[in-house]
């Protein structure tokens, strides 16, 4: 077999319950030779989505940690680069390309890129999302667990992508608080017990468990200019307000079990029959 920019690379997703979004995903990533599917036992439609796409494996592991999730999906993997991605990242034709011409030519053990958000299909004019590594070189990255994510160990350099991927997560709300919940329990557990002095600014603040909510709120709408975006914008900035508020919850819950309990006086009941006794 000739080795080609798509048999040097595979996709990698984590999927549960994505049936919203996994079609969308899967329809740009047919240039690839092979799509590794990892599953949390979905019970919807994700498996007969997957399914239907020749290029696509599918493979099942009940989750534990992201980091861990992740570590088994990479030794699934037969090629010498893998490109992760979340199961509603929306690659454009520029990533594409780019990603084409960076295994063709790699100058770097790791590439990240930065992602653009979209909300009911419309492109907002900012969002508060970080740039990640998403294409690497096996042999070299190996993931672990930071709190209620995962991060990339790389040995060896980063370059950065000049392209985008679309963030495009069309989930329902429920299945997004439910989401968000089970993160701010793992982020509130990290913050509570890690040093105030090797936190970063945002750690600090976020441990206000008062002044997050409001920061997001209006760096998102005036800062980000999600003001400008109509409701998309509205709803994208109640989200990351929202997701605050749950960890400040969180924090406030944490530290108080955290707390020692005061310690109660011990009532000394002394039976009928020895009162007597003390008496005389």
């Amino acid at each position: 077999m000739e080795l080609t920019s798509s048999t040097l690379i595979t996709a990698l997703i984590l999927t549960k319950n994505e049936e919203p979004n996994l079609k969308r995903v899967l329809d740009r990533l047919t240039w690839l030779q092979r799509v590794v599917i990892l599953d949390s036992f979905s019970t919807d439609a994700t498996l007969d989505i997957a399914n239907s796409y020749p290029n696509v494996e599918v493979f099942q592991r009940k989750f534990d940690t992201h980091g861990n999730q992740w570590n088994y999906g990479l030794s699934l993997l037969k090629s010498k680069w893998a490109l992760t991605l979340d199961a509603d990242y929306v690659l454009t034709p520029e990533f594409i390309q780019e990603t084409q011409n960076i295994i063709a030519n790699p100058q770097n053990e790791a590439y990240e890129t930065t992602f653009r958000f979209l909300v009911f299909g419309k492109k907002l004019s900012g969002d508060n999302t970080t740039p990640r590594p998403v294409l690497f070189d096996i042999n070299k990255c190996i993931y672990y667990d930071d709190g209620h994510t995962q991060r990339l160990k790389i040995n060896g350099s980063t370059g950065m992508y000049k392209s985008y991927i679309l963030h495009d997560d069309r989930k329902s709300l429920s299945r997004w608080l439910s989401n968000q919940d089970g993160y701010a329990i793992k982020e509130s557990k990290k913050l509570v017990n890690e040093p105030t002095s090797e936190m970063p600014i945002s750690g600090k603040i976020r441990k206000t468990k008062v002044l997050a909510p409001f920061l997001v709120f209006f760096h998102c709408l005036f800062v980000k200019r999600l003001i400008f975006n109509g409701w998309a914008g509205w709803h994208y900035t109640l989200q990351r307000t929202m997701v605050e508020i749950l960890l400040a919850i969180r924090l406030i819950e944490d530290e108080k079990l955290a707390e020692k309990p005061e310690s109660v006086p011990t009532l000394s009941i002394v039976p009928d029959d020895l009162k007597s006794n003390l008496v005389k």
